[in-house]
């Protein structure tokens, strides 16, 4: 049996509506690819700023045992923020009792971010270093810690990232989280 040429009627490539669809397809999935990841950036960046504070407790406790206790408010000169001194504390350059020197760092400078490029460098004049720890959303990652003002009724630090929208009501003087209060409902605290 002898086939003609003319009963297969052989077509190549696609046509202008197979084309189409096919693009309108991959569209959608391509939407709800994006619109499934929305919902884990900001998952990310919260566990992100969980795993920071650890590493930053981790360094206090380590702080805590070399000098005997935390970094704690007081008159330093050269530091105006709890932030900027608790970056000097466990940078190296920052004792308890306020005075500067050469101290081991206890911050990997490599798995935490900071507000600028300035990091103290070992040898170095012991002065203080302004710079912070920053969150994923930009924001210095606060620290409270003053057992000298009178008020103060918690045993240990406060230290908390101000979350994604940036906003957060100051620790009182009695060194208590306010976590009911409206700024800070999305604020990640250490535990």
């Amino acid at each position: 049996m002898r086939i003609e040429k003319d009963q297969f009627n052989l077509r190549q490539g696609f046509t202008l509506l197979e084309i189409i669809s096919s693009l309108a397809v991959l569209a959608i999935i391509m939407t709800m690819l994006v619109m499934g990841l929305g919902g884990v950036m900001p998952a990310s960046k919260s566990k992100r700023a969980t795993t920071d504070i650890i590493r930053i407790q981790h360094a206090l406790e380590t702080y805590k045992g070399g000098f005997g206790e935390y970094p704690k408010k007081g008159m330093v000169a050269g530091l105006s923020t709890m932030e900027e001194i608790l970056f000097n504390a466990l940078a190296g350059r920052l004792a308890p009792n306020g005075s500067f020197g050469n101290f081991k760092s206890l911050i990997d400078r490599n798995s935490l971010e900071f507000a600028n490029g300035n990091f103290p460098i070992a040898g170095e004049a012991a002065e203080p270093v302004l710079n912070e720890i920053i969150d994923p959303w930009g924001n210095a990652y606060q620290y409270r810690f003053d057992p000298d003002g009178g008020s103060w009724k918690n045993f240990n630090y406060v230290l908390f990232s101000k979350g994604p929208d940036g906003a957060s009501t100051d620790i009182p003087p009695s060194g208590q989280k306010n976590e009911n209060v409206a700024n800070n409902q999305d604020n990640i605290y250490a535990q």
